[in-house]
C-alpha cells in the first residue's frame, strides 16, 4: 500500500483513535514482509487510549511509508491480534467490555477461515471490522466475508472524504447490545476548559460533561447523545470545609485516577498577559501530586470506588507551592459520586 491509499489508511487509523477515550485500550500493528508494532514500546500489549498514548501512536504512523500489498494479510498477523487480546483478557487488562479488531487493507487475498475457527469461533467474542481502502475494489468478497462472519461490519473507503462517515459505522454495531439490554449508562468525561465562561483575572472554569445515550429500540440504532456541563465548583461544594480541618483538603479524580480537582493541580500557565491551559492538563495522575502514596493505597481505593478511611502521610504545599511541609492525615475519606 502506498500513495493515496496509504494516506487514506493513515487517516482512517487516526479517525478511529479519535473515537477512543481513557476507558478504551488499543494497539496498532503494521503488516509488511514481517509483522511489527507501530510503536515498539507498546509491543505485545494493549495500552490505555488516553491523550498521551494516542499522540504517540499517531506520530509513530508517519514513518510507515510503504506496506507490501501481497503480504498484507497472512495468518501470523491475524493470530498476533488474537494473542494480544487473549493475553490482555487473561491478565484482566483493559476494560474487558467490547473487543474488536480493525483490519485496514486494500485487499484480502484469503478469508483465513482456519484462523478465525481456532481463535474466535463459535463464540465470536472479538468483532472484526474491515475497511477496504482505495477506489479499485480488489478481493472485496474476502474482506466482506471476514467482517460478516465475525459479527463486524464491512465498509469501502474510496476517498479521504469518506473516512469520517465510514469509521463511525462501527459505533452503531457496538451500541446494539446496549439497545437490547436497555442500558443507559451515564458517562463522565475528563476535565476540560470551558472557553465561554470566563473567570476573574482571565482564568477559565474547569468543567466536565455528563452524557446519556438514547436509542431507537425497535431497530437497535443509536440515535444520539445528550449532555450538559457541570461546573466543578458545584461538585466541590459537597466537601464541607469545616469538616476538613485546618490543613485538610478535598479532591476529585476520574475512574482512571486522573485529577479533576486538587489544590496542587495548576492547569493554566501565563503567556504574556494571557492565561492558557497546559497541554494534557486533564490527564495528570493523582500519584503525581500525592507523592507519599507509594503503594497506591489511596489511588487504588478511589479508582475501585470503595468507601472508608485510611491513614497516610502527605506533603502539603503552601505559598502557592513555594514550600512544603509534611502532615499525617489520620483520616482519608472516600466518597463515590
Amino acid at each position: 500500500m502506498k500513495g493515496l491509499r496509504l494516506t487514506i489508511a493513515k487517516h482512517t487509523i487516526n479517525t478511529i483513535l479519535d473515537t477512543l477515550g481513557e476507558n478504551d485500550f488499543v494497539n496498532i500493528i503494521a503488516y509488511s514482509d514481517y509483522v511489527r508494532y507501530v510503536e515498539p514500546c507498546f509491543k505485545g500489549t494493549l495500552v490505555q487510549a488516553d491523550l498521551d498514548n494516542r499522540e504517540v501512536q499517531t506520530s509513530s504512523l508517519n514513518p510507515v511509508c510503504h506496506i507490501n500489498h501481497k503480504l498484507l494479510f497472512s495468518a501470523n498477523p491475524i493470530e498476533k491480534d488474537y494473542l494480544i487480546i487473549t493475553a490482555a483478557t487473561a491478565m484482566g487488562q483493559g476494560s474487558l467490555c467490547n473487543q474488536a479488531i480493525m483490519l485496514i487493507t486494500d485487499g484480502a487475498m484469503e478469508d483465513f477461515e482456519d484462523v478465525f475457527e481456532e481463535f474466535n469461533w463459535p463464540d465470536k467474542r472479538v468483532r472484526v471490522f474491515t475497511y477496504l481502502i482505495g477506489r479499485e475494489v480488489t478481493f472485496a468478497e474476502n474482506t466482506k466475508w471476514i467482517a460478516c462472519n465475525n459479527k463486524g461490519y464491512y465498509t469501502h473507503v474510496s476517498t479521504l472524504a469518506d473516512v469520517q462517515e465510514n469509521v463511525m459505522e462501527y459505533l452503531h454495531v457496538l451500541s446494539r447490545p446496549m439497545v437490547i439490554n436497555h442500558d443507559h449508562d451515564i458517562i463522565w468525561t475528563e476535565a476540560y476548559m470551558d472557553s465561554v465562561v470566563s473567570k476573574p483575572k482571565g482564568g477559565l472554569y474547569v468543567h466536565y460533561l455528563c452524557s446519556m445515550c438514547f436509542f431507537q429500540l425497535s431497530h437497535g440504532i443509536l440515535l444520539g447523545v445528550v449532555g450538559t456541563d457541570v461546573a466543578l465548583k458545584e461538585l466541590m461544594r459537597l466537601a464541607l470545609r469545616y469538616k476538613l480541618g485546618v490543613h485538610g483538603y478535598a479532591f476529585l479524580i476520574t475512574n482512571n485516577g486522573y485529577i479533576l480537582s486538587h489544590p496542587d493541580l495548576r492547569p493554566l500557565y501565563k503567556e504574556g498577559k494571557k492565561l492558557k491551559p497546559k497541554p494534557n492538563y486533564n490527564s495528570v495522575d493523582i500519584l503525581e501530586v500525592e507523592w507519599e502514596d507509594t503503594d497506591e493505597l489511596l489511588r487504588t481505593s478511589m479508582v475501585k470506588g470503595e468507601t472508608g478511611t485510611l491513614t497516610l502521610d502527605a506533603r502539603v504545599s503552601v505559598d502557592k507551592g513555594a514550600s512544603l511541609f509534611f502532615k499525617r492525615f489520620d483520616r482519608y475519606g472516600f466518597l463515590v459520586i
